[in-house]
């Protein structure tokens, strides 16, 4: 979507999405005003590459112009890939672990990610780290917003151990005092188990129930206790001090990296069942962002400091120099 709405602002018109997403996003989509094709793979497989050279091939073998395709799916393979390379120019989004698509351009927006991460063709740009972002112009803002006085807590879309409600019940005494936010995703395994952790242990607590962005709640937080997922990206983005939680083992090396570079910290790592994690670790660290100031705003700087500016309108611009010269 950041991607998008900056090519739109750079005079791209004809733009459209082929996802598989619950109502929710495609209505994101569509109140942004784009196309959305149904897709009936997930993105980034043989069958979905398959699927889009097929609309492409029905829809396109006029256009003077090179379509640009961007994938971005973590099943996406270079094998997969490499068909759409031959009827246009393709953008693959990358993270971990690198994969070595054939193609004219990859992104990886990984801070800690560098073009030496991959290896060098002739005919491939490799445009690596924070600056080339996709967050949300928003959370930049936020981060202008002094005195914010409150503590987010968000454990993502799904929050598979439901260690919202650990949070509450191991963390929720120490929050007295402070206004508390909790953002409780849409696929969350037990929403009434976390409720009522909730409003036993942060009864002052504001719930919000599977929210499309969080930037209205950043605008108000000054420390984050989150899941290992890009919100960590966000959140820093708005200024604010991030404590970690990784709720699935893929999260682990994402927090650590981040934490290498002074941005979070992390408390605590998966476990089968939340019950077995020990607090102590994430009492002794949510203590010292909470009256350690000057501890905590080195960690918001060096947090802002991975992202210095949206990246949309640079990876669009950026974009435009390789594929239009």
């Amino acid at each position: 979507m950041t991607l998008a709405e900056s090519l739109r602002a750079q005079g791209a018109m004809n733009i459209k999405f082929m996802v598989q997403a619950s109502s929710r996003i495609l209505q994101r989509i569509y109140d942004s005003g784009f196309s959305v094709l149904d897709a009936r793979f997930v993105t980034g497989t043989k069958e979905s590459c398959a699927e889009i050279l097929d609309w492409n091939h029905q829809n396109c073998q006029n256009d003077p112009i090179r379509p640009w395709i961007v994938i971005d799916g973590k099943y996406a393979s270079p094998s997969s890939v490499e068909p759409l390379s031959h009827i246009a120019n393709v953008i693959c989004f990358d993270d971990f672990p690198y994969r070595d698509f054939p193609v004219p351009v990859i992104v990886n927006a990984q801070p800690w990610t560098t073009e030496l991460d991959y290896p060098q063709h002739a005919d491939r740009q490799i445009l690596s780290g924070g600056r080339f972002n996709s967050i949300h112009p928003r959370y930049f803002e936020a981060a202008k917003i002094e005195n914010r006085q409150a503590i987010l807590i968000t454990m993502g879309g799904e929050d598979p151990q439901n260690d919202t409600a650990w949070i509450a019940n191991s963390l929720g005494d120490m929050l007295t005092g402070y206004p508390v936010i909790v953002a409780i995703g849409p696929s969350h395994p037990d929403q009434l188990e976390a409720v009522n952790a909730i409003n036993q242990h942060i009864p002052q607590a504001e719930i919000l129930y599977a929210p499309s962005s969080l930037t209205l709640a950043a605008e108000r937080s000054f420390l984050a206790i989150s899941a290992g997922g890009t919100s960590c990206y966000e959140l820093q983005a708005a200024g604010i001090a991030v404590a970690a939680l990784a709720v699935e083992h893929h999260q682990l090396e994402f927090i650590n990296a981040l934490e290498r570079l002074g941005g979070i910290v992390s408390i605590g790592g998966p476990q089968k069942s939340s019950d077995e994690r020990d607090s102590g670790p994430a009492r002794r660290i949510v203590q010292r962002f909470l009256y350690h100031s000057a501890w905590r705003e080195e960690r918001i700087e060096r947090g802002k400091a991975m992202f210095p500016a949206p990246g949309g309108p640079y990876l669009a611009q950026r974009l435009a120099d390789i594929l239009l010269k």
